[in-house]
């Protein structure tokens, strides 16, 4: 039996080890701290559930549908609240409905008349050349004009990758547009085209959920499926190294105490920042992957009675755009209106996030001036009264990997670092996406990446023995 070594107990590397395990190979995961489940943590505080990295899931594909039901999470399954389908972005100091259609888009009071008529005009833009690479401001500015890139595009990056539109790479951080560009010539016919061509060949429907205890039911319940002590914690992998005779030996640490471990294949599923630092002998050029920033990210959950909160709270929550500079926070959800039973009877959980690209130093205040931050842009937005009853502060000193202008080179190294090793795999949410759903995709395509690296040594081991090599 191949065994197999996984650094990283994220929902990457849980999600290989629970594919290979169940196909009969031997895994050992070791996570260098003592949480499993990377940036999916759920924790219930004072009958307040807060999640303190992604928020929702989405029903995407049907492998994942297929691993929902392998390990018995289908029960569990929530679907988010009608009313999460609102969305708001500020405009002018106050919370304003998010388009939901392209007829509320050329009516709403987000835009101006004139930008309405540059959003006409999109279709007549001509496309740009495929090699060419634009970052998503440059992008939008062309097809829909400053005012769209300042009012929607730029809030909706900063809520997804806590990033920069005018560092982000088009063509990797939003594919699907970049795409409908490059086919249509017009995100707009695009659009139109993508819907007809679903009504003959429907899609799977997205729909949002989550689990009744938060999603951190998903890496635990990959972890219970695994043989017991298969997840080493508190396991610092200091560096791995190949060879011809005992393909894989990983050296780690434990406290003071270090160990070696020997293995078939090795999958690579940590955070870019990480594997960028990891120890590799002999050694493999990696320089591209340490300049990928990973910015500061602050979340701060606060509960309130539901009468200190003036705004209905009838949405998902609220982002705030760079341009309405008398604000701080990046954007809000309204925790408590998605999913029932995310805050006690009566009351209701906002949760904010600060930092990032826009204001990384914000991210890494002491907890009572980001806490005061955070009220003074409540108060003004949704009419808060009163001290919270409920607080809870977590950072994230490194978050989300920024797809930035010169992707590719990442990318190219990326692969090179997989060809150049025998038997060593990569997953995360630097190579295909940075949603929970994309880095879990990335561990199960590591999984069978491995099964048919063996099942192609094994068809090598054959031919040698019939050949009589």
């Amino acid at each position: 039996m191949a065994s197999v070594g996984i650094i990283g107990a994220g929902i990457a590397g849980l999600t290989a080890a629970y594919e290979l395990h169940r196909r009969g190979l031997e895994v050992t995961v070791f996570e260098a701290t003592d949480r499993i489940g990377g940036f999916i943590q759920s924790e219930r505080i004072d009958g307040f559930l807060v999640e303190l990295g992604p928020q929702t899931l989405q029903r995407t594909s049907g492998d994942f549908e297929e691993l929902l039901r392998q390990v018995d999470l289908e029960d569990a399954c929530i679907p988010a609240r009608p009313v999460a389908a609102n969305r708001f972005i500020v405009r002018g100091g106050r919370p304003i409905p998010l388009p939901r259609s392209p007829r509320e888009l050329l009516r709403t009071p987000l835009l101006s008349p004139r930008a309405h008529l540059r959003l006409l005009a999109e279709p007549f833009i001509p496309r740009a050349h495929r090699s060419t690479e634009e970052s998503v401001a440059k992008f939008a500015r062309r097809r829909l004009g400053p005012e769209v890139l300042d009012y929607l595009v730029e809030p909706f990056v900063a809520g997804i990758f806590a990033g920069d539109p005018e560092q982000l790479s088009v063509r990797y951080a939003f594919p699907k547009l970049f795409e409908l560009e490059q086919q249509y010539g017009s995100l707009f016919w695009g659009l139109i085209r993508d819907r007809m061509k679903q009504r003959y060949h429907p899609a799977p429907r997205r729909s949002m959920f989550s689990f009744v205890e938060g999603l951190h039911m998903l890496p635990r319940a990959l972890a219970e499926r695994l043989p017991p002590h298969a997840i080493i914690r508190n396991a610092e992998v200091l560096a791995i190294r190949w060879d011809e005779k005992n393909p894989w030996t990983l050296a780690f640490r434990q406290g003071s105490h270090a160990s070696t471990r020997f293995f078939d294949i090795i999958i690579c599923a940590i955070p870019l920042h990480r594997l960028a630092q990891l120890r590799m002998h002999p050694p493999l050029e990696r320089r591209p992957l340490g300049t990928v920033p990973h910015p500061p990210i602050a979340l701060v959950a606060l509960g309130f009675r539901r009468e200190q909160v003036a705004h209905p709270l009838d949405g998902f929550g609220m982002l705030v755009p760079a341009v309405e500079r008398d604000f701080q926070i990046l954007g809000t959800l309204f925790s408590s209106s998605l999913f029932p039973d995310r805050a006690p009877e009566g009351h209701v959980l906002l949760t904010t996030f600060v930092g990032g690209m826009r204001h990384p130093e914000l991210a890494l205040l002491p907890e009572d001036r980001l806490e005061a931050l955070v009220l003074q842009d409540l108060r003004r937005l949704l009419g808060i009264s009163g001290a919270p009853v409920f607080r809870h502060v977590w950072r994230w000193e490194r978050s989300i990997p920024q797809y930035r202008l010169g992707y590719d080179a990442v990318h190219a190294c990326v692969l090179d670092v997989e060809m150049s090793r025998s038997g060593l795999f990569l997953a995360g949410n630097y190579l295909e996406g940075i949603s929970v759903i994309d880095a879990l995709h990335s561990g199960l395509k590591a999984a069978r990446a491995v099964i048919q690296h063996l099942r192609e040594e094994a068809a090598g081991g054959l031919a040698k023995l019939l050949l009589g090599d």
